[in-house]
């Protein structure tokens, strides 16, 4: 089997030229572009079809949040708080998140390409149902995180911690865990075969199958 590189992914395309503006509340299908967006609490806000593209959001708190069908293009997060927020059928394409928060953050049935989700903190968010291509999750925390029958290509989770993750009737392609801790990880043997890890989670990955790895010496 030839072992696929880690997932490289397409940065978002923003202006270097960005005007800065500030937003008190959001609305159905607000648009916003080419936009530098510093330090606005937008917690518990509610707007369906929003639309963000080429712009940078900094401090940004979005916390409980209802923003359904969120579309994203061309955006980079930095240290912004989404935890908890309701991001249903959210598309996002050319997205990246850099030191943010996202607990519990719920992204099911979202549509996703190349999204970087680096030094975050996503423990119980949820993926379920989502299709994602070219994703990368670096140095970042997803105990109890839920893919639950979501369709994931080349996705790359290196250095996380999926401990209790839940990955159950996940389709995986490309698919690299390689440094990324598993414990206690949700997985069916048929995903197995979609995944590439080291030698030294094999033995974790057996065992969360229902294998029991004994020596022969080891048996009286």
């Amino acid at each position: 089997m030839k072992i696929p590189k880690k997932c490289t992914i397409q940065f978002p395309k923003i202006p270097v030229s960005l005007e800065s503006i500030n937003i008190t509340s959001l609305e159905d299908y607000d648009e916003y572009a080419e936009s530098k967006i510093v330090s606005c609490d937008l917690s518990e806000q509610k707007a369906k079809n929003l639309l963000i593209e080429e712009s940078l959001l900094q401090r940004v708190t979005l916390t409980s949040a209802r923003l359904p069908k969120f579309q994203l293009h061309d955006v980079r997060f930095e240290n912004c708080d989404i935890s908890v927020a309701f991001l249903e059928q959210c598309r996002l394409r050319r997205v990246e998140f850099i030191s943010c928060r996202l607990l519990g953050v719920q992204m099911l049935s979202a549509e996703m390409d190349d999204v970087l989700f680096k030094d975050c903190n996503l423990e119980g968010a949820v993926f379920a149902s989502s299709n994602a291509k070219y994703i990368r999750f670096e140095k970042s925390m997803l105990q109890k995180a839920t893919f639950e029958g979501a369709d994931l290509e080349n996705i790359t989770f290196d250095h996380c911690d999926l401990s209790q993750a839940d990955f159950r009737n996940v389709k995986f392609k490309d698919a690299d865990l390689r440094g990324s801790t598993l414990n206690g990880m949700q997985i069916e043997a048929k995903a197995v075969k979609g995944i590439v890890i080291s030698s030294e989670q094999a033995i974790q990955i057996v065992s969360l199958l229902g294998v029991v790895v004994e020596d022969s010496e080891d048996i009286e």
